[in-house]
Order: structure tokens, then C-alpha cells, then sequence
């Protein structure tokens, strides 16, 4: 294996085409600058200088391993920056879980404001829901996670809100409330309601039960679904009404409205919160905290006792 000194020095040589010129040029005496050069000689098994006491020559091998030399002593300036870099927290890799519905607004606030102040980084971007998010930090196979509040089993994983935002009403625009400025759920009793899957998405379709309950009826869901576009499609095509996270306004379609539903109830609240592992102290994950909104103080870890206590639970889109 020949080393990076060895290379330097034969490099000086070649160029300088002089013992005594080279090693001033390294800053060392001549003899250990010969004795480098018959080592690197030896470690290669041919002639690279050919020598004499007026003229020093390249050989057509040491023409050859001059420019192989140069090319490995760049690489390894490279690396070398490349990873006082990354420790710097200047480049690196940042792996970021989302749940889909803040991809029309939020998502690419966040990515801007990223690639703007950290154009170096990679972001692996992976779409799941909030349990498989949870799942991903703790068996670290994510940085950090974007997810929708309650969630379960995250007693371990440090959460700050970054986002608040409420629930819409998505109408037909031929609905006979299209034109209010707002509505009240009491209004859609008698609707037919499309909502998230229990199973799937538990945690918006927990909070649409419970702000129908305290509005005073139990809705008539005779469709569910989960993606938030072809919800507000299957609206416009007549299939009936949804209540969404008020991000889906940035999806206009000229087929329905978006009404604010003016309920006071805490139900149509929904919360988005970041979250990561207390140990994972990478450049990566800082940089993207940084970036993130911070509507509120830091939160404690949901405790399994409190997130029991909600119907609504992890799994929000």
C-alpha cells in the first residue's frame, strides 16, 4: 500500500525534475527525499525516475504513475473535506418521514426552507402514516418524522408541534350552503359523509366521530377513503361530503368549496408535530429541526395512558 507521503513526494520530483528543489519545496532534508523514492519504487516493483548526477527523468512508467498519483491525491483532499464537512453538519443525509396530507402546504414549506439553508443534504423522503412512523424512529430507520398528533408508543421519542390546523368542511359547489361564509356541523347532520378508515386512519377518523357526537348526531359515512385528492374528486362527483384538514385548500377543484366550520369544538383541531429520537444527535436531524415552525414549547412524550384516553389515535395521515 503506498502512502499519501510517498505520493506527495514522488509528485515533487516529477515536477521539480530535482532532489535538492523538491525537498525544499516539502520542507525536508534530501536524503530521507531519496530514500522516500526508492521505498515507493520498491512498493511498485519498477523504475519511476531515471537518475543521474546532472538530470533527474521520468521513466515511461513514472509518466504513467504521475498522473494516477495526482488524481489519488485529490480524491483524498476530497474525502478528507468531505468529512470534516459532514461533521460540520454541511453535507450529509437526512431520512424524513411525512404523512401525506401535509404534502400540499406544509411538506414543501418545510423542503424550501431546508434545501435554502442546506443545499448539500440528500433528503430520503418516505411517505407513512403516523404508527409506521413511530415504528421507523424507534427501530432507526428514520431521522425524524412528520406526523399527526395523538400518537401511541411514542414514550421514547422526543415530539415538538410545528403546525396547527382545523377541519374544513368540503362541499359540492352546488350544495345548498356553498355560499355561506362558514358552516356548523349540525348543519350536515342529515349529509352523507365520506371519512378515513378506522383501521388505516384512526386518528382523523376518531376526531370527525367525535366532532359530529358534541354536535349533536352520529353521520351517515356511506363511503371511506383515504387520499385526501380523490376524496375531494369523489365530493365533486356528487358521492357526498368530508371534513379534511384544512391543507387540502391548496388542491382547488372546480367542483367543490372549502368551507371553515365555525364549531368551537376542540375535535376539529388537528396538531402536526415532528418527532425524533433523544439520541440521534446527527448533523442531518439538527439541521432539519432548525428549519421546522415551532408554534408552541416543547411537548412531553405521549404516555401510553394518555393516548389511551383518545379515540383518536396514531395512524393520522
Amino acid at each position: 500500500m503506498v502512502s499519501s507521503r510517498l505520493l506527495r513526494q514522488f509528485i515533487a520530483v516529477a515536477e521539480e525534475l530535482h532532489y535538492g528543489r523538491a525537498a525544499a519545496r516539502l520542507h525536508m532534508a534530501q536524503p530521507p527525499l531519496s530514500q522516500g523514492i526508492k521505498r515507493l519504487e520498491d512498493i511498485v516493483g519498477v523504475r519511476l525516475l531515471d537518475r543521474s548526477r546532472h538530470a533527474v527523468e521520468l521513466t515511461a512508467a513514472g509518466q504513467v504513475f504521475l498522473a494516477e498519483a495526482r488524481s489519488l491525491v485529490v480524491r483524498e483532499a476530497k474525502a478528507v473535506e468531505a468529512a470534516r464537512r459532514a461533521a460540520e453538519g454541511v453535507v450529509g443525509r437526512v431520512t424524513v418521514g411525512f404523512v401525506g396530507s401535509i404534502s400540499y402546504e406544509l411538506l414543501p414549506r418545510i423542503l424550501q426552507g431546508f434545501r435554502a439553508r442546506f443545499p448539500a443534504f440528500d433528503l430520503d423522503l418516505r411517505e407513512h402514516t403516523s404508527t409506521e412512523q413511530i415504528d421507523g424512529l424507534l427501530a432507526d430507520k428514520l431521522d425524524v418524522g412528520v406526523l399527526r398528533l395523538p400518537v401511541k408508543n411514542a414514550s421514547d421519542l422526543c415530539m415538538r408541534v410545528i403546525h396547527r390546523e382545523r377541519f374544513v368542511a368540503v362541499l359540492p359547489r352546488a350544495h345548498r350552503l356553498a355560499r355561506a361564509r362558514s358552516v356548523r356541523l349540525a348543519q350536515l347532520a342529515d349529509e352523507s359523509f365520506m371519512s378515513f378508515p378506522a383501521d388505516r386512519i384512526p386518528g382523523l377518523h376518531g376526531k370527525f366521530l367525535l366532532a359530529c357526537a358534541e354536535a349533536g348526531f352520529s353521520p351517515r359515512t356511506v363511503l371511506e377513503a383515504w387520499q385526501m385528492p380523490s376524496m375531494v374528486c369523489l365530493v365533486a362527483a356528487g358521492f357526498g361530503v368530508v371534513l379534511l384538514p384544512a391543507q387540502v385548500r391548496s388542491l382547488p377543484h372546480p367542483g367543490v368549496v372549502y368551507k371553515p366550520i365555525s364549531d368551537a369544538s376542540d375535535h376539529l383541531n388537528l396538531e402536526i408535530a415532528a418527532c425524533w429520537h433523544p439520541e440521534n444527535r446527527a448533523a442531518g436531524t439538527r439541521n432539519l429541526l432548525s428549519v421546522l415552525p415551532d408554534v408552541n414549547p416543547p411537548i412531553p412524550p405521549v404516555r401510553e395512558s394518555q393516548a389511551g384516553n383518545a379515540v383518536a389515535s396514531s395512524g393520522s395521515p
